[in-house]
């Protein structure tokens, strides 16, 4: 019996060493997360009971919202430096995410990384043109300004560029629900290849490549795109790009209490359907910082991307400022959005808005933000905030397909949002 005994904490005590060493040698696992609730009121022209052309809906003023997610980081490195792992980011709240990053998670990533060649992303994850960019928003507090949560509790149209976003992170031109620029095609949800080139004196370069705009998760996209048995490979998706590549040039130094950044971003693809026109975006900005104050703008481009030929777009373009101060646990900020989204002259010169979003307009609509929040970190990882926005938007094309202008200020809106909530890092 002692013979067993002896024998059997010999092996138990053997297989915990190895276990202990193999445990050792895996990754890391961080887990994190956030857990986010806000409280809105929201108060503008459409919510009053609409006439049949109008696009907004008789909404009452008051609203909560909840965001959650939990996050697992794992990282690695092994005895030639080589650097590795992942990332994956669970969806966590009672319904569905109406930012269409999909069912179960926002973000599922494999990267490898070395001091010496640079860094690769694979998987659902933001691409370089994303991380690489700078705008107001980039210094925003509270929910993100111009590019924060104001956005959904706003009763509006659909035909205004109400974020300075490009083209995949906003969402398709030709969506029925074009407003909702969190939608249906985020770009942090579809699959890619990301890589980035160690920073050099402050420099860096990152590209990405994507095969379309519906290719997420194990192929299927949130409008049905994908088969039984893996990702779609259609060709003819009508208003959506394929072999899509997008990066930037990314500068970031400090000389002294001065901080530099400098950002030029894109995105480019071949549009699928002969009809359309390529997926062409660019996005150029800055960002200086001194003692707590901050100071960043941009200007960005969609040009005609993903929208039918015939219509003749001129051009959707945006730009932004924004001025941000923090001192100690407490930041402030204020930012503000001008855009112009093109709806076209239509085949034939008749109205060919509904094509890209328009629904029945042309011309240019016309679309102002101005957005001031402010933030202050109570504990460790948690953060009460409040923050106001002012909207305006303008069709100041034709909307009725009438010479007449009688109906031309349906489509018009302003209004303000009020969020008041709390965010909780883990």
């Amino acid at each position: 019996m002692k013979r067993i005994l002896l024998a059997t904490t010999t092996l138990i005590g053997a297989a915990g060493l190895y276990a202990g060493t193999a445990f050792a040698d895996t990754p890391k696992v961080t887990v994190g997360g956030y857990a986010n609730f806000e409280a809105g009121y929201a108060s503008d022209d459409l919510d009053k009971s609409p006439t049949t052309l109008q696009y907004g809906n008789a909404e009452r003023p008051q609203a909560f919202r909840s965001d959650t997610q939990v996050d697992f980081k794992i990282d690695g490195k092994n005895d030639s430096g080589l650097g590795y792992g992942g990332e994956i980011d669970l969806l966590a709240d009672t319904s569905t995410d109406v930012q269409g990053r999909g069912v179960n998670a926002s973000k599922t990533m494999v990267y490898m990384e070395g001091s010496n060649w640079g860094r690769f992303e694979l998987g659902s994850n933001v691409g370089a043109d994303g991380t690489m960019k700078v705008d107001a928003a980039t210094i925003a507090r509270a929910t993100g300004g111009i590019n924060g949560d104001w956005s959904y509790f706003a009763n509006t149209g659909e035909q205004f560029l109400a974020q300075a976003a490009l083209p995949l992170a906003y969402g398709t031109l030709n969506s029925s629900s074009f407003y909702n620029f969190t939608g249906q095609h985020t770009e942090e949800n579809l699959d890619k290849i990301t890589y980035y080139t160690p920073r050099f004196v402050g420099l860096q370069l990152g590209i990405s490549y994507l095969p379309d705009q519906t290719n997420r998760g194990q192929g299927a996209g949130p409008d049905g795109f994908g088969t039984a048995f893996g990702p779609d490979r259609t060709k003819d998706h009508a208003g959506e790009a394929a072999n899509i590549f997008t990066g930037g040039i990314n500068y970031d130094n400090k000389f002294g209490d001065v901080g530099v950044t400098l950002a030029a971003t894109g995105e480019y693809g071949k549009a699928q359907n002969n009809l359309y026109e390529d997926l062409k975006a660019w996005n150029a900005g800055a960002k200086f910082s001194y003692m707590g104050v901050s100071l960043a703008g941009s200007y960005g481009s969609w040009g005609s991307s993903n929208t039918l030929t015939a219509d003749h777009s001129t051009g959707t373009n945006y730009w932004d400022i924004g001025l941000a101060y923090e001192y100690g646990p407490f930041g402030a900020s204020i930012t503000y959005l001008d855009s112009k989204f093109s709806c076209g002259l239509g085949i034939g010169g008749l109205e060919g808005g509904a094509e890209n979003g328009c629904g029945a307009a042309t011309g240019d609509n016309k679309f102002h933000n101005i957005s001031t929040g402010v933030d202050y970190k109570l504990a460790p990882g948690l953060t009460p905030y409040a923050e106001v926005s002012w909207f305006k938007e303008t069709t100041n094309g034709d909307v009725d397909g009438e010479t007449d202008s009688s109906s031309e200020a349906i489509l018009n809106n302003k209004g303000y949002v009020i969020i008041v909530g709390t965010q909780l890092n883990f």
